[in-house]
C-alpha cells in the first residue's frame, strides 16, 4: 500500500536542476510507536525507490506521557526554576532522540542514512530561546550528504545562535524547519505527515463529519493556521509560499489518504 501511495504522488512533480528533492515531515504521532516508525521508513525508501533525494524532518516521540515526548521531558523540570536556555537544550533532546532512532532503523534496512541536529543542518537563530526565528540557513551539509545518495534526518524544531547555543523554534517547529529547508533546498515537494487524512473542515478529533480538503490555497491556509487551526504552523506556510515551484501537500501517514495539495 506505501509504495503504491508513493508511486502515484511522487509522479507529479518536476525536475529541479537534475536532483529531485523531496523533504518529508513526521509529526509526534508518526513515530511514537514500533509499528509507525517502520512505516515511515518504508515511506522514506519509497520515497528514494522512486528516483528522489530525501530529507526528512523528525518530531520528537508522540505526546506528553510517553518516554520522550517534548512535554514529558519538559515535566522533569516541574517544581524547578529553569532558564530558557536551559529549557531549549532539553526540549531538543526529543527531536534528536526521535531521529537517531529513525536513522538507525534506515540503516539497519540497508540504507545510506545520516542524522543531522538543527545546527547542523544549517539553521541559524536569534537568541528568542522558547520561539526563535531563523536568521540564515546554509544548506551546504544537506547538500552534500543528498548529493552522496544519502537520506537526511534532520531534528525538528531546533536550530543553534552564531554563537552555537542551541534553541528552539517553538511548538509546532517541525513543519518550519521541512518548510525552510525545503526552500532553501528547492526542493520538489514538501510533505507534511500527521495522524488526519489532511487539511479538514475542521478538527476531526472534535467533528466527525469534517470534511477533507483535497486542495487549498495558500493564503487560506495561512487563514487558517493563524486563526488557531491544527493544521500547520502559520510561520511554515508563510514560508513555504515563498517558492511556488515548491508543492506543499499534506496527509496521513497511516492509510491511502489522498492528502491536501497546497497551492
Amino acid at each position: 500500500m506505501v509504495d503504491s501511495l508513493s508511486q502515484t504522488s511522487y509522479s507529479l512533480g518536476q525536475r529541479i536542476a537534475d536532483t529531485r528533492i523531496v523533504v518529508q515531515k513526521y509529526g509526534g504521532t508518526s513515530v511514537a510507536t514500533p509499528r509507525s516508525r517502520q512505516l515511515v521508513c518504508s515511506r522514506i525508501q519509497a520515497a528514494k525507490a522512486c528516483g528522489y533525494s530525501v530529507l526528512a524532518v523528525i518530531s520528537a516521540m508522540g505526546r506528553k506521557g510517553a518516554p520522550y515526548a517534548t512535554d514529558t521531558l519538559l515535566s522533569l523540570l516541574d517544581g524547578t526554576v529553569a532558564n530558557a536556555r536551559e529549557r531549549d537544550m532539553l526540549f531538543s533532546c526529543g527531536e534528536i532522540i526521535a531521529g537517531v532512532t529513525i536513522t538507525a532503523q534506515l540503516q539497519t534496512r540497508g540504507c545510506s542514512a545520516v542524522f543531522l541536529t538543527g545546527r547542523q543542518a544549517g539553521i541559524v537563530t536569534d537568541s528568542s530561546f522558547g520561539e526563535a526565528e531563523i536568521l540564515d540557513l546554509d544548506p551546504k551539509c544537506v547538500s552534500d550528504h543528498l548529493n552522496a545518495g544519502r537520506i537526511v534526518v534532520v531534528a525538528g524544531s531546533q536550530g543553534a545562535t552564531s554563537a552555537g547555543e542551541i534553541t528552539s523554534l517553538g511548538r509546532g517547529g517541525s513543519d518550519i524547519t521541512a518548510c525552510a529547508l525545503g526552500v532553501a533546498l528547492e526542493a520538489e515537494r514538501i510533505e507534511i505527515y500527521t495522524d488526519v487524512a489532511g487539511i479538514m473542515t475542521a478538527d476531526p478529533h472534535l467533528v466527525p463529519e469534517a470534511k477533507l480538503l483535497p486542495e487549498i490555497s495558500y493564503r487560506d491556509c495561512l487563514r487558517m493556521a493563524s486563526e488557531g487551526a491544527k493544521v500547520m504552523h502559520p510561520k511554515a506556510v508563510a514560508i513555504a509560499a515563498k517558492r511556488p515551484h515548491t508543492s506543499l501537500w499534506v496527509g496521513s501517514t497511516y492509510g491511502d489518504s489522498l492528502g491536501t495539495v497546497v497551492r
